[in-house]
């Protein structure tokens, strides 16, 4: 979009203000992985730079896990106004069993709207070491994962919840889709 996604405006917020609060009521340690701190200084959050520098999206979610305090967390992009913080939660419960749970949508994965146990951090940092700019799924076939398939699930508004804002496009249709559901929370709360 060559414009920073996350400082979009969304109903009066930036987009990634929507998600820090939604995530403040579930979650008790929220980082920022960005390599352009100074930007999210006013966000009052740790903000913590990419170790393994130019390496995408992979790099960034290597940075959370060493940064975390928790051995558990849940990963969003900075350009996914609504996701599922319940559905965090749902995904954060498999982590005793598996190092990674991500949902799946037919063909589709949401790497970035995903549970990653810190224990993956030596595979992560393989596929770093070994790769340039790697995939985030290049280390998935090296630790034990699970697959959440959402064709299974009872209907849901998934293709909301892992909507991202990638074009100016998907800007506006993010604007309309907000407007609908303040909307449509606002007849729930009046009883129409």
């Amino acid at each position: 979009m060559k414009t920073n996604k996350a400082l979009l405006m969304l109903e009066g917020q930036t987009i990634l203000q929507i998600i820090i609060n939604q995530l403040a009521s579930y979650f008790n340690e929220i980082l920022i992985i960005s390599n352009t701190p100074e930007k999210y200084l006013h966000f009052k959050l740790p903000v913590y730079r990419d170790i393994f520098l130019n390496q995408g999206p992979l790099a960034g979610i290597h940075s959370g896990l060493k940064h975390m305090s928790n051995p558990y967390g849940f990963f969003v992009a900075c350009d996914m106004p609504f996701f599922s913080p319940e559905l965090a939660l749902e995904l954060l419960s498999d982590l005793t069993e598996y190092q990674a749970v991500v949902p799946q949508k037919g063909k589709y994965l949401q790497p970035l709207h995903a549970a990653y146990r810190k224990d993956c951090l030596p595979q992560i940092e393989r596929v770093l070491q070994e790769q340039e700019r790697p995939k985030i799924i290049s280390f998935y076939e090296l630790i034990n994962i699970k697959y959440l398939d959402f064709t299974q699930r009872p209907a849901r508004e998934w293709d909301q919840v892992f909507f991202n804002v990638n074009t100016p496009e998907d800007y506006e249709l993010a604007k309309r889709m907000k407007m609908e559901r303040f909307a449509l929370g606002s007849q729930k709360r009046t009883g129409c």
